[in-house]
This record gives structure tokens, sequence and C-alpha cells, in this order.
């Protein structure tokens, strides 16, 4: 049995997997995350660090780094913007660009093969075959 102090209230815990915070800590982080959470996506043109998020909710600092350390928020907190475009999205507006290309030169794919025409001799319609 490892004991550690905790990093937020000093109390004395059972520290399973090397955690950093106690049990009742961790409780009230949970509970304290989701009023951040929502405060972050109601202001999320604001740019924070751990300081003027505390400041502006009116919470100990010592708490926001805590959510920080545990990964519940990110350090640079600029992930509720609403004119910054997820990266899903980004991969899904790539993904669509690529195939409208593919769509205007003629070539399709399935299974994994490529299959375009031949666009020197229309008449005969032949059809190229080659694996990705």
């Amino acid at each position: 049995m490892a004991l550690a102090g905790c990093r937020r209230c000093g109390k004395l815990f059972n520290s399973i997997n090397n955690g950093k915070y106690c049990g009742e800590c961790i409780r009230r982080l949970e509970e304290l995350y989701g009023s951040v959470h929502e405060f972050m996506r109601d202001h999320g043109d604001d740019i924070f660090d751990v300081e003027s998020l505390a400041e502006a909710m009116e919470i100990n600092p010592v708490d926001v780094q805590a959510l920080v350390e545990l990964g519940y928020i990110e350090r640079d907190m600029q992930t509720y913007s609403r004119d910054k475009k997820g990266s899903r999205q980004k991969i899904a507006e790539a993904i669509d660009g690529e195939l409208a290309k593919m769509r205007r030169s003629g070539i399709t794919t399935y299974g994994g093969i490529i299959y375009s025409r031949d666009t020197k001799n229309e008449d005969a319609m032949k059809v190229t075959r080659r694996k990705l």
C-alpha cells in the first residue's frame, strides 16, 4: 500500500496507480468540471490561462490547475472556440475535396482498385484497372 499526500488538500490517501489526488478531491473536481466546461463553452471566443479562468469563474486556481493535470481541460484552453474547425471536420473536408477531384477526372474506386476511363479514346470506353 503506497501512501501519498493529496496535491489539493494535503490529506494522506492510498495512492493506487500513482494518483495525485484523494478520492474526495477527485469527486469535487469532477463536479466542478461541469461548470468549468459550461463556462468555457459559453465564452468560446475568449482565450484563458489557469489564472484568468479561475479569476473569471471566481474559483481557486489550484482547482483549475488540477483539472488541467487530470486532463479534463487542455492547457491552451482554446478547444471551445466557435470559429475553429475541429480536426474531424478538417479531415472530412479534405476527403470530400479529393473525392470531388476524382469525380471530375473520371476516376472511381471500388474495393481498393482504381478504375479510370481512357480519355484519349472515348469511343472505346476502355477501363484501366490498377491497385491503390
